[in-house]
């Protein structure tokens, strides 16, 4: 893996200055430090989220040159709907970054009773293999097992899939721009207790690699880049610390919004991947890339 070190300033400024950002699960969390730092270089973000009132209060706390959409990234429509009107108001967008995402799983870990907690385990919404059983009060059938939800891939997979073909054609006709795309640690590693969440993730990083390697978005000038944070100190993940060495290195949101910038502002960064952890940025995807040649694949 190689190092990177955060962008300067004037690195970040030359790239998002006067330029249009939209930033998706912005209210709070990675989103809300991501839109702040670019607002402070200059950018016009739109921050994006499900509630208003929580956008609302973002925007207030950022200030400068912010405004917010109220969008369900899960829906087409919805999305399609927030690049239209972006366009058209605030005119072409350079930057997109797809951080909006659901951990279902991460709730069982919650500060909570023993009792409440394996409640919630004996529960498919957050554990897909639990024998739950479906309700059959109006049935004289015999009970089956309840289908697991797969909420989780219509937010942390399907809003990326329309984010990448709406932000795609969108910047084509003005010459391109970035997409940087929030993956997870989980994108490369497995972790047990937080199954589907690992497969939406490792889904994302397979839809980032490929579509960053298709000829027409490379000649359109668009680069596409993704960042594995690890463990990131948000309201979503606060409780997985219990799970983890307590000396292990976390970041905070602000540590995983520079690399986001780091990976928005590289020279090259189209096909390149961070993990961030702390205040360390590492391009991860390069020994990939090596053995991918080695193999010729």
């Amino acid at each position: 893996m190689t190092s990177i070190l955060r962008p300067s300033e004037k690195i970040v400024r030359d790239l998002v200055e006067g330029h249009v950002a939209i930033v998706t699960g912005a209210a709070q969390g990675i989103g809300f430090a991501t839109a702040s730092l670019l607002a402070k270089h200059g950018a016009r973000v739109v921050l994006v989220d499900l509630r208003e009132i929580d956008l609302q209060r973002a925007c207030e706390q950022i200030g400068l040159r912010t405004t917010y959409h109220v969008c369900d990234v899960s829906n087409w429509d919805q999305q399609l709907a927030l690049f239209k009107t972006v366009t058209s108001t605030y005119g072409p967008i350079s930057l997109l970054v797809c951080n909006a995402g659901v951990n279902p799983e991460v709730t069982r870990f919650r500060k909570m009773s023993p009792e409440k907690r394996a409640e919630m385990n004996n529960q498919v919404y957050y554990n897909f293999l639990a024998d739950e059983l479906e309700d059959t009060k109006d049935s004289d059938s015999e009970p089956s097992l309840k289908r697991p939800s797969t909420q989780i891939f219509d937010v942390n997979l399907n809003s990326v899939i329309f984010g990448l073909k709406l932000g795609i054609h969108y910047m084509k006709p003005n010459g391109g721009g970035r997409i940087v795309v929030i993956g997870s640690a989980v994108s490369y590693v497995s972790r047990p207790f937080n199954t589907m969440y690992t497969a939406s993730k490792h889904a994302v990083l397979g839809l980032v690699r490929s579509t960053a390697q298709k000829e027409d978005v490379v000649q359109a000038g668009i680069s596409i880049s993704w960042i594995a944070p690890w463990i990131t100190l948000t309201p979503m993940v606060e409780e997985i610390t219990l799970t983890t060495q307590s000396d292990a290195l976390k970041s905070s949101p602000e540590d995983t919004a520079w690399g986001i910038l780091a990976a928005a502002a590289a020279g090259n960064p189209n096909g390149k991947g961070y993990w961030v952890q702390g205040t360390d940025i590492s391009e991860v995807e390069g020994a990939y890339s090596e053995v991918a040649r080695r193999l010729k694949l």
